[in-house]
């Protein structure tokens, strides 16, 4: 019996750089192959355990993305319907209400851009009814998202006891709550950046197709409900190659590569359509004022936005001191790159503005946590002490983000009008016959008087020749002519946001001219940025 003197003979350990495989039965010696080299362990490299990746507990993972969803939730929840609906809340009930063809007639004229969210809220809209808190439903529970996904990409960048503190830290910041109970696409935006966030580090622990198409899903959604959003991939490619560096299997770059391709073919042409609609955000500005306040603003106060920055800072000194040096940068290009790049490409785009930054929270309550981490790291041989530090932490936290959080939950927004309140006014006394006027250029009244008067109580709209439906806007079309259109009603109700709160101003000078030479005002009413008059006609002399 023949046998194999060879089979007995050690393996090569798999380390070499160069390994020579037995000789055969036949004499013949294959060629050597070569294998790279181990290189030594690097920062943000996967946790490897011989040839095979730590897994995170299940139920460890679970629980910090309860615990920071919940407490998000919880806040969030509170007053999500007492404050009223501000200009752009209006605009997104009136497009879920559409039918699709007038839909589809206004993502030809404007907002094409928000085509995807306003898709999505007119079915939400058809299921649930058009009522604040379930307009508003929705961003809740992206935000609840959010902070869930905040706590496992701190996790995976930290540790478990970080991911916990990062989550909690995001749920606390007033403009957290404050954009839960909103009614547009901002929330959703900042929940695919984080969830796209978590599945690219799992990705490039676990470089399978599944996790890689689910990164490019998430990364698409973000660039549909907001483009600015797009901005976090500079961050993904500073870990994507931090992490690449220790990986041996190079077929990463490529998966990577096609995830980036897939996102690019669907933002591009959406960045594309979206660009002959740019006049809509030309209000928008990057004078001293705005940058001034841009803390306050996207921070919800300048207190939150001092607690969460005084974090961040001891973790941007602590952090290179525990080997995170990489972690800190692609965290800092998280949180200040996409503000500055908007900043300086500002006369091109025009995309300095606060609500679109708000996908750089994460990345400051990430900073926030990795602070706690890493004096925990250099004071402690453990890491569950940061714990204790985030517990003794909490009661300034919440102390300083309690006024922003007071704010938010005002009933009128403070540079909106109460449209609210002058809807109580004229719905009890409206008569048959009675027909309802607007003027004021800041913010039109008619959308928002509309959706406040929905349930009934909506005189006849007396100047509109041509609905905002129709036109496929937000806006309607009015009578040149104003007499023309006045027909004989003897009452019209005046709804003016007029910055002189004059009762003919910031209308054309035919209607100005009309009504005050046929009517006269019985009753007056003001609020905040808002009047109703009620007018009567003159009798004949």
């Amino acid at each position: 019996m023949l046998t194999n003197d060879n089979a007995a003979r050690p393996r090569p350990r798999s380390d070499a750089v160069t390994e020579f495989l037995p000789r055969t039965t036949e004499g013949t010696i294959i060629m050597p192959r070569v294998r790279r080299p181990i290189p030594p362990a690097r920062e943000n490299a996967p946790i490897v355990a011989g040839e095979r990746v730590v897994r995170y507990p299940a139920w460890q993972q679970a629980l910090i993305f309860l615990l920071s969803a919940s407490l998000t939730l919880a806040i969030g929840a509170r007053g999500i319907a007492d404050r009223q609906l501000w200009n752009d809340e209006y605009a997104t009930w009136h497009a879920a209400t559409l039918d699709w063809a007038e839909l589809s007639r206004l993502l030809d004229h404007v907002d094409r851009v928000l085509g995807l969210y306003y898709v999505l809220m007119h079915g939400w809209v058809s299921l649930v009814g058009d009522d604040p808190g379930m307009l508003r439903l929705p961003s809740l529970v992206a935000m609840s998202c959010a902070a869930g996904c905040t706590a496992l990409v701190g996790q995976r960048l930290f540790d478990w006891y970080a991911g916990l503190a990062a989550g909690v830290i995001f749920g606390l910041v007033p403009s957290v709550s404050r954009y839960a109970q909103e009614a547009r696409p901002y929330a959703l935006s900042v929940a695919a950046v984080t969830l796209g966030t978590a599945l690219l580090l799992v990705s490039l622990e676990r470089p399978r197709w599944p996790w890689w198409f689910a990164y490019s899903l998430s990364m698409v959604l973000a660039c549909a409900f907001h483009l600015v959003a797009g901005l976090v991939l500079a961050a993904h490619a500073i870990i994507f190659w931090l992490r690449y560096q220790r990986s041996e299997r190079d077929v990463r770059l490529w998966k990577y590569l096609g995830a980036l391709a897939l996102i690019a073919a669907v933002a591009l042409p959406l960045i594309y359509s979206g660009s002959d609609q740019s006049g809509a955000i030309d209000w928008i500005k990057a004078d001293g004022t705005t940058i001034v306040e841009l803390p306050k603003r996207l921070f919800g106060s300048y207190q939150a936005a001092t607690a969460v920055c005084a974090l961040a800072l001891l973790g941007l000194l602590a952090l290179p001191f525990v080997r995170r040096r990489g972690t800190l940068a692609a965290l800092l290009v998280w949180a200040l790159f996409p503000p500055l790049f908007t900043f300086v490409t500002f006369p091109l785009l025009h995309l300095f503005l606060y609500r679109y930054f708000l996908f750089t929270l994460p990345a400051w309550a990430l900073l926030a946590a990795g602070g706690l981490h890493a004096m925990t790291r250099l004071s402690f041989r453990r890491s569950w002490p940061q714990l204790l530090l985030l517990v003794a932490a909490l009661p300034g936290l919440i102390l300083l983000t309690l006024a922003g959080q007071r704010e938010a939950r005002e009933p009128v927004l403070e540079w909106e009008p109460d449209f609210r309140s002058a809807a109580r006014v004229i719905a009890p006394d409206v008569r048959p016959g009675d027909a309802i006027a607007y003027a004021g250029l800041a913010r039109p009244p008619r959308l928002a008087m509309t959706y406040e008067l929905r349930d009934g109580g909506l005189p006849a709209d007396i100047f509109l020749t041509r609905s905002a439906a129709e036109r496929g806007s937000f806006a309607g079309q009015e009578c040149d002519v104003a007499l023309s259109c006045l027909g004989d009603h003897k009452r019209i109700w005046l709804v003016s946001t007029s910055a002189d709160q004059q009762p003919w101003s910031e209308m054309s000078p035919d209607r100005a001219a009309t009504l005050g030479k046929l009517f006269q005002i019985e009753r007056e009413e003001r609020f905040q940025h808002v009047q109703v008059y009620l007018l009567v006609r003159k009798p004949k002399r």
